[in-house]
């Protein structure tokens, strides 16, 4: 567990920065180039030999999905380094691992999707889902039913369905988001701490503002870096981000990004990146009243921060919206859809597993009879510093509120927006030259892409 937490919290830093939680026949959408330096770790067949003589490939980024199964998979036996294993039936599990950064992951996907590679299996995150659907199966053609896929929150079927309304992935996990709060701070500037009070408090934008105000004149911030908020809005967008190849700024962004200019310029906002700033680092330790972030967040990335002498709670704030998750595809030519069902289901559907791994890894169960089961018993996060009473109850409400609008091959492009953009908040940038910064980042990324005419 705790390699576990430390190598994710790593992984989720890089795709925050550069991008989370490839294509297979739109090759137009994915990166002109890789790092060439960047790591690709496939399993070694040096080991312990399938006795049938059959390998199956999944396709991965990082570790948590490898040591999920190791821990969790029913009839599987993991090796030493978890980069592979044995089936009870004698297959071997390779897994084949190329990290995130610079869209590596995807360009190696791509390559292996493209040039006949045996991809039987591959992960995807959901800011770019789409891209892969025309390169996964339909879950039904492997064995999933209409009652296993409508217990699944329906946000997390709707990212990976395609235009025809076929489902083409599923999710172990749930990823809702919240505002996260200091309990300690509510209660002196608040007069409570519960998060009835807070959400009152921050129950829409302009209750925030107000709050953000009396946080101000209490001597605390409201909120710390400059990507804060922006996946809330990210959610409720009215357009795509891309209308017949060209880069169209959702009307809700650009709302979201005179409104943080405000918070910067206000004394709102203490400023600084998300993840490596002392000023995002330092907020959880003094000063700063709240944090929006979702269930992987607050367990992994925020336990690393806080020193637990501030006591911290959840509330739903402004508007509901989910950040991130990783979705399970079989590829369309995969060697064996009786073990890519046997495996996506158990690791998704099976109520049994997704129970353990709820109360085990603190994942939030993309089950909806697992969720109901954990909550019921009202686990500990083992978490001292956070006072929720029920966690898992909070976010079976929170995962039912969430809509999927308006989702491209490209919506990892927030990430590029959020860091060009942060140039008009300081001050070193126009808002015009911020925003040809970041048309500029994205059609190098994607050449097919054009900014929009002035």
């Amino acid at each position: 567990m705790k390699k576990f937490k430390k190598v994710l919290a790593l992984s989720l830093a890089a795709a925050m920065g550069l991008s989370l939680c490839a294509c297979g026949n739109d090759t137009d959408a994915s990166t002109a180039s890789a790092d060439d330096s960047s790591s690709e770790v496939a399993s070694s067949e040096d080991g312990a030999a399938a006795s049938n003589g059959e390998t199956f490939n999944i396709y991965v980024w990082n570790n948590e999905f490898r040591d999920l199964m190791a821990n969790h998979m029913p009839g599987y036996t993991a090796d030493e380094d978890h980069m592979g294993g044995v089936m009870d039936d004698g297959t071997r599990i390779n897994f084949i691992e190329n990290e995130n950064a610079n869209m590596n992951y995807q360009n190696k996907l791509d390559e292996a999707l493209n040039d006949g590679s045996q991809v039987d299996m591959f992960l995807v995150e959901a800011d770019y889902a789409t891209k892969y659907l025309s390169a996964a199966m339909d879950v039904k053609e492997l064995g999933f039913t209409d009652d296993d896929l409508s217990n699944f929150y329906s946000y997390t079927n709707e990212v990976v369905t395609d235009a025809d309304g076929v489902v083409k992935g599923v999710s172990w996990q749930a990823a809702p988001g919240f505002f996260i709060y200091n309990a300690d701070i509510a209660e002196k500037v608040l007069g409570a701490r519960d998060p009835e009070t807070v959400q009152e408090a921050v129950k829409d934008w302009d209750a925030f503002e107000e709050t953000a105000k009396k946080m101000k004149d209490a001597g605390y911030t409201m909120v710390t870096d400059y990507q804060e908020g922006s996946r809330v809005f990210n959610a409720k967008r009215s357009t795509p981000w891309v209308q017949d190849d060209v880069i169209s700024v959702p009307a809700e962004i650009d709302e979201w990004t005179e409104m943080a200019k405000g918070w910067y310029d206000n004394g709102y906002m203490k400023g600084g990146a998300m993840w490596s700033s002392d000023e995002w680092k330092n907020g959880f330790r003094e000063g700063n009243f709240g944090y929006f972030g979702c269930t992987w967040y607050l367990i992994w990335s925020m336990n690393e921060q806080v020193d637990g002498n501030a006591k911290w709670n959840i509330c739903q704030g402004p508007d509901a919206y989910y950040w991130g998750g990783t979705w399970l595809c079989a590829g369309a030519n995969c060697s064996n859809k009786d073990l890519a069902y046997e495996i996506m289901y158990k690791m998704t559907a099976d109520v049994d597993v997704a129970t353990e791994i709820a109360k085990d890894e603190l994942n939030f169960p993309n089950n909806k009879k697992a969720a109901d089961a954990v909550a019921s018993e009202n686990p500990s996060t083992g978490r001292d510093w956070l006072e929720c009473e029920n966690y898992f109850e909070f976010c079976k409400s929170a995962a039912d509120a969430i809509e999927v609008k308006n989702m491209t091959p490209y919506d990892q492009m927030i990430e590029s927006y959020q860091t060009a953009i942060a140039d008009y908040f300081t001050g070193t940038a126009t808002k015009e030259q911020a925003l040809q910064n970041f048309y500029n980042t994205v059609t190098e990324q994607w050449p097919k892409l054009s900014a929009p005419a002035n």
